[in-house]
């Protein structure tokens, strides 16, 4: 086999088990694991045409990686998805792979191998994508529906969350300097709870299905000081639960622990017990100090 090198495609098309999608966008790579490169077709026709003489073929033979001979499973459409990626970078790292075929074969068999061999192209690296869409297996398979669901990478759904704090943010510091200085002093404690939520939005390590909820909204950050206005309840008693549940979430066990052994308060040392008062000692009564009755009888 050889490999010819190819100009970078603006779109492509992955084909990758429904388990590996959150994997995947959490990512936002495709990684080639074991073998040099990581394969794609560049166009919906394509990845058919190469479905259809690969994982659709139940028990066709075909080499994996590291040159073990394996055959293709019982195809289950509704377990697999299909990406619709765009590369990050216009990295010169794609290429095709042209089967060799033996001198002497068969028209037919050279012209099938040259066609195989158009139906994908590879990246030699792993592959950073963005702006990635969804495809239904099933309903490309049977419908020929090639619309796909947008979806965002981790990180991208990172950068839309920050865009909108940070344009929040921006108003509400312009709508500071319209203040007087006896309307900033009444509204000293939204200060500090807006000042509190916008460091902990940007700064707390937030799961992706967190961050999709918030950059879904509009004012995130808005949302997250009403949350601490709670009734009956201080928005400085807020703050510092939310600190704790951040202290605790951040911070290991055994760092805390280490923490609290130095803040906790020096145990009082124990008071020596008092010795006991000594009694008087009695001593018997003296013969000299006590004459006996014939002694004062002049006896």
């Amino acid at each position: 086999m050889a490999y010819v090198k190819v100009r970078p495609p603006v779109k492509i098309y992955h084909l990758t088990g429904k388990d590996n999608l959150n994997s995947i966008l959490d990512d936002g790579v495709i990684r080639r694991f074991n073998d040099t490169e990581c394969w794609f077709c560049e166009s919906l026709d394509k990845m058919r045409a190469y479905m259809e003489q690969t994982v659709m073929c139940e028990g066709k033979p075909y080499y994996a990686v590291g040159g073990q001979l394996c055959r293709y499973p019982k195809f289950v459409p509704e377990d697999y998805v299909l990406l619709k990626l765009t590369p990050s970078h216009a990295k010169d790292n794609w290429y095709r792979w042209d089967q060799e075929i033996p001198p002497g074969s068969p028209r037919g068999l050279v012209q099938a191998a040259k066609e195989f061999s158009m139906l994908k192209i590879g990246y030699r690296g792993d592959m950073a994508f963005r702006n990635a869409e969804v495809i239904d297996v099933p309903l490309f398979l049977t419908d020929g529906i090639t619309q796909g669901e947008p979806v965002q990478t981790t990180s991208e759904l990172r950068e839309l969350l920050f865009e909108h704090v940070e344009r929040e943010q921006r108003e509400y510091t312009d709508s500071l300097y319209r203040m007087t200085q006896g309307q900033l002093i009444a509204n000293a404690g939204e200060i500090e709870a807006n000042r509190f939520c916008y460091n902990a939005l940007l700064t707390m390590r937030l799961d992706r299905e967190q961050l999709k909820v918030l950059a879904a909204m509009d004012d995130p950050l808005a949302a997250l000081e009403f949350s601490l206005k709670k009734k009956n309840s201080s928005v400085q008693a807020q703050l510092e639960e939310l600190l704790k549940c951040l202290y605790e979430s951040e911070v290991p066990e055994p760092v805390r622990e280490y923490l609290a052994s130095r803040t906790a308060p020096a145990a009082r040392p124990r008071r020596p017990a008092r010795p006991a008062k000594p009694q008087p000692r009695v001593e018997p009564p003296s013969v000299l100090a006590s004459p006996d009755a014939s002694e004062k009888a002049g006896g």
